[in-house]
C-alpha cells in the first residue's frame, strides 16, 4: 500500500507542476472597497450617503438562458468595511417589481426557486476556500463553505452545487465541496422598493477566516437568481461547464484592511423533556434535565477550536424513513450540527459507497439509537497552504449496550496548483474501560490527490487501508476517478476496488470484495429558442466483480433521454438494466426471499417535474418492468403548495407493486412536511412518515425560536405508532410505540 500511496503523490506533485492552466487573473474583473468612518444603518434602503461614494461592482453576464449576454436587469453591489465588519450594499434594480418571486423564507433555504444574491468570498485568494453569504427580498440568511476548490470528488467529478442559485441542493454527505451546514453570525435586512429590491449586509470579520494585513486583495463573485426569467448571471461570468462555487474564476475584490480578530464563543445549553417507550416491558417513562457547553476559539485568523461537553441534538430533524429492496445496508446521512459544520475536511472516498470517515458512526448505534457524547474537539482550518482537520469524541459507556469508545480523526491537505491537492488522512475508534483491561480498536489509513487537467478535466485518486484485531490481509481499498465537463459534453471514466477484510468501523462501506469499473457520458444540447432550455441524454455502466474469482456478481446500465424546460421543470424517459448474482437467498419483503440465482432483470422510467417555483408543484416518476424472476411496477410522487413565502405543505408518496413468484407484495412509503416560516429566524414544522415494511407511523414536530444562526429555543414533539397496514381502510389497529417531547435553549456568549 505505501508504494501505490508514494506513486499517487509523486504523480500529484508531477502533474501539477507541469504549469496546466495557472489560474490567469488578468481577464476577471475588479472592484475595491472603500473604508467608512461610520456604520450603514441597516434597514434594508441603499440610500444614505455613503454608498453613493462607493462604485459598485456591476456588469453581470448571464449564464442562463442566453450565456455572455448581458443581464436583463441591473445590479449594483458596494462594498465597505470599519474595524469590526465587511458591508455589503445591494441594489437589484427591477423593472417589474410587482412580479418579485420570493417562494421561501426560512433560513438556509434553498435560493434556486426565489429572487435572490450569492456572495462567495475567497479571504485567502488562493482559488481552493471560500465562503458563501446569500439573501433574498426578504432578507434571509443564507450561507456555506466551499471547500477543495469548489470539486466535488469521488462521486462524478465536476464543480460542487450550491444550495443556492448556482445549483441543485447541497450536499450534507460525502466528498461534498459545498457544505451548508456552516453556521455564521451576520446581519441583513431586505426590502422590496420601487427600483426592485435592496439589501444590505454586515458580516463581523471575526466570522471569516482570513491572513491579517493592510490592502488585501480577496476573491469575490457575486451571482444574482431573476427567477420568473429563470435567469442566473454573474459579476465574474460563469461559464455552463461551472459553478458559482468554482473559486478559481472569481473577480478580485482589492482595499481590504482585515485586521487579526481572535474571539472566544460560548454555547451553554440546558434541555429538559420526557419520553416514553412502550416497548420496554409495561413500557417506561424517563424524565431529563441536563446541560452542556459548546465553545468556539480562534486559535489564529485561519484555524478554528471548537469543544463540546455533554453534546445533545434534540433539535435535529428525524431521520428520512426508506425502503429497502437491495441486499446492501442503506445509507443515512449526518444531520447533527457539530459534525456537519467544516466537515468538509474530513471527507475521504465514495460518497455513500466508500467512506473512511463517516460521523454518524459516533453517538449513534446501529439502530440510530443516541449514544451520549461526554466530550468532544475538533481543530480545523487552515495554515498556510495547507487545509488541517483534527477530532476526538468521547461516548459514554452504556451497560449491556454499547462499551465507552474514543474516536479520533486526523485529516491533513496540502494545496496545489490548478484545483489540485494531495492529503492523507487517519482514523482510529479505540474501546475504553474494558473489564479485561485489553482496549479493542479499529483504524483506518489513506492518501488522495485531486489533480485539475486544464480548464475542464479532473483526476482524482485514493487508497486506504484497514487494522481490526483478527482480521489480516486484502484490508485495502482504492479508486481512481476522471471527469471532464465542458457544459456540452461530460465524460466520466473509473475504477473502485475493496479487498475482503477491508473494516473502516468508523466509515460506511456498502460491501466488500470486488472490484468495479464505470463509465458515464452525458451530452447537453441548447436549444436557441422554444420551451426547452436543455436536452440531455446520457448513459452510465457499472460491473461488481468477485475479487480473486473476476465473477461478475452485479451490474448496472441507465440510458435516459432528460430534458430541462425554461421554467425549471424536467420531462424524461429512460430504461435500465440490471444485473444480480445472489449466492444465498435474501428477504426482499418480510416473508418473501429471492432464492439463489443469477437475474437479469430490466425497467422503463418516465420522470417529470413542474415548475418548482409555482405556488403548486409536483413531479415524479413511473416504471414498470422485470424485477428479479418477476414483475414490477411503481411510482412516486412529491409535490407541494405554496401559501405566500411563509407556509408550504409538501406529500410525499412512493408504491412499488412486486410479482415474483415465491410471492406477490406492494411497498408503500408515505410522508408529509410542513414548514411555517414564522420569521427568516423562527420556524414551525412537521413531518410525519409511514411505511409498511415496519408498519410504523411517525411524527416529528419542531419548533424553533433562532437568536443568532443556531441558537434559541426549540421544543420537539417525536412519537412513534405501530400499525398494520395504514393504507388498508378496513385495518385500523395500531399502538402507540414511543412518545418523547423536549425543550432545549441555547445561547451565544460572544467575546
Amino acid at each position: 500500500m505505501f508504494c501505490r500511496i508514494s506513486v499517487l503523490v509523486l504523480a500529484a506533485v508531477a502533474l501539477t507542476s507541469t504549469g496546466w492552466a495557472q489560474r490567469a487573473r488578468e481577464d476577471l474583473p475588479e472592484v475595491r472597497s472603500s473604508r467608512i468612518d461610520e456604520a450603514p444603518k441597516l434597514d434594508g434602503l441603499v440610500d444614505e450617503d455613503l454608498w453613493s461614494e462607493i462604485e459598485p461592482a456591476t456588469g453581470f453576464v448571464q449564464q442562463n438562458p442566453d450565456e455572455g449576454a448581458p443581464s436583463t436587469e441591473r445590479t449594483e453591489i458596494r462594498i465597505a468595511f470599519d474595524d469590526s465588519n465587511l458591508y455589503f450594499g445591494i441594489i437589484c434594480f427591477d423593472s417589474q417589481p410587482e412580479n418579485i418571486v420570493v417562494t421561501q423564507n426560512r433560513r438556509d433555504g434553498s435560493l434556486i426557486d426565489t429572487d435572490s444574491i450569492q456572495i462567495l468570498i475567497d479571504t485567502y485568494n488562493d482559488g481552493q476556500n471560500a465562503f458563501v453569504f446569500g439573501t433574498s427580498p426578504t432578507g434571509i440568511e443564507f450561507d456555506a463553505q466551499v471547500t477543495k476548490a469548489g470539486q466535488t470528488r469521488g462521486s462524478g467529478g465536476g464543480p460542487a452545487r450550491a444550495g443556492g442559485a448556482g445549483g441543485g441542493g447541497a450536499q450534507r454527505a460525502g466528498a461534498a465541496a459545498f457544505n451548508l451546514n456552516w453556521d455564521a453570525v451576520w446581519k441583513v435586512r431586505s426590502q422590496v422598493t420601487a427600483r426592485g429590491w435592496e439589501s444590505e449586509i454586515a458580516i463581523p470579520f471575526r466570522t471569516l477566516r482570513y491572513r491579517p494585513g493592510a490592502g488585501q486583495t480577496w476573491g469575490l463573485n457575486l451571482s444574482r437568481n431573476l427567477r420568473r426569467r429563470n435567469e442566473l448571471s454573474f459579476w465574474s461570468p460563469v461559464s455552463r461547464a461551472f459553478e458559482f462555487t468554482q473559486i478559481e474564476i472569481a473577480g478580485q475584490l482589492h482595499g481590504i484592511e482585515a485586521k487579526p480578530h481572535r474571539n472566544l464563543k460560548l454555547l451553554p445549553y440546558v434541555i429538559g423533556g420526557v419520553s416514553q417507550d412502550f416497548r420496554l416491558g409495561e413500557g417506561r417513562t424517563d424524565t431529563k434535565l441536563t446541560g452542556g457547553l459548546d465553545l468556539k476559539y480562534s486559535l489564529t485568523p485561519g484555524l478554528t477550536l471548537d469543544g463540546t461537553l455533554n453534546t445533545d441534538f434534540a433539535q435535529v430533524e428525524v431521520d428520512d424513513v426508506q425502503i429497502n429492496l437491495t441486499r446492501f445496508d442503506l445509507f443515512f446521512p449526518e444531520k447533527r450540527p457539530f459534525f456537519l459544520e467544516n466537515s468538509g475536511f474530513f471527507e475521504f472516498g465514495s460518497p455513500r459507497e466508500v467512506e473512511i470517515f463517516f460521523s454518524r458512526r459516533i453517538g449513534l448505534d446501529e439502530n440510530r439509537q443516541q449514544v451520549p457524547i461526554d466530550a468532544g474537539a475538533r481543530m480545523s482550518g487552515k495554515v498556510g497552504k495547507y487545509q488541517v482537520g483534527v477530532l476526538n469524541m468521547q461516548t459514554r459507556n452504556l451497560e449491556g449496550r454499547t462499551p465507552a469508545n474514543n474516536y479520533s480523526v486526523g485529516r491533513v491537505s496540502r494545496e496545489l496548483p490548478n484545483r489540485s491537492s494531495i492529503g492523507v488522512i487517519a482514523v482510529n475508534r479505540q474501546t475504553v474501560g474494558e473489564p479485561d483491561g485489553v482496549g479493542h480498536y479499529n483504524r483506518t489509513f489513506g492518501a488522495d490527490a485531486n489533480i485539475g487537467i486544464g480548464k475542464y478535466g479532473n483526476w482524482f485518486s485514493y487508497v486506504a487501508g484497514t487494522q481490526t484485531p483478527g482480521l489480516e490481509g486484502s484490508s485495502h481499498a482504492y479508486s481512481s476517478r476522471f471527469d471532464f465537463d465542458d457544459a456540452t459534453h461530460r465524460v466520466s471514466v473509473s475504477y473502485l476496488e475493496v479487498g475482503a477484510n477491508f473494516n473502516p468501523e468508523v466509515g460506511f462501506v456498502r460491501r466488500v470484495r470486488f472490484r468495479k469499473p464505470s463509465a458515464s457520458y452525458r451530452y447537453t444540447y441548447y436549444p436557441t429558442k422554444g420551451a426547452w432550455r436543455t436536452f440531455e441524454p446520457h448513459a452510465f455502466f457499472q460491473n461488481w466483480y468477485t475479487l480473486g474469482s473476476n465473477e461478475k456478481e452485479s451490474g448496472f446500465e441507465h440510458y435516459h433521454l432528460d430534458s430541462r424546460l425554461q421554467n425549471g421543470g424536467r420531462l424524461g424517459l429512460a430504461y435500465n438494466r440490471n444485473f444480480e448474482l445472489l449466492r444465498k437467498p435474501f428477504e426482499v419483503f418480510p416473508g418473501v426471499r429471492i432464492p439463489v440465482g443469477a437475474y437479469q432483470f430490466g425497467e422503463t422510467i418516465a420522470n417529470f417535474q413542474s415548475d418548482p417555483s409555482a405556488v403548486v408543484f409536483g413531479g415524479g416518476t413511473l416504471a414498470t418492468g422485470d424485477f428479479y424472476s418477476g414483475d414490477i411496477t411503481a411510482f412516486t410522487f412529491m409535490g407541494g403548495v405554496r401559501k405566500g413565502q411563509n407556509l408550504t405543505w409538501t406529500l410525499g408518496w412512493s408504491r412499488n407493486f412486486i410479482d415474483l413468484p415465491v410471492g406477490e407484495f406492494h411497498t408503500d412509503l408515505a410522508s408529509l412536511r410542513f414548514n411555517w416560516s414564522i420569521t427568516p429566524k423562527s420556524y414551525f414544522q412537521t413531518l410525519s412518515q409511514y411505511s409498511n415494511r415496519t408498519n410504523r407511523f411517525s411524527h416529528n414536530i419542531r419548533l424553533g425560536l433562532l437568536s443568532t444562526s443556531s441558537t434559541g429555543l426549540f421544543v420537539v414533539y417525536n412519537t412513534g405508532m405501530l400499525m398494520r397496514d395504514y393504507m388498508d381502510p378496513h385495518s385500523v389497529e395500531r399502538r402507540l410505540e414511543s412518545q418523547a417531547l423536549f425543550v432545549k435553549f441555547n445561547y451565544l456568549l460572544d467575546y
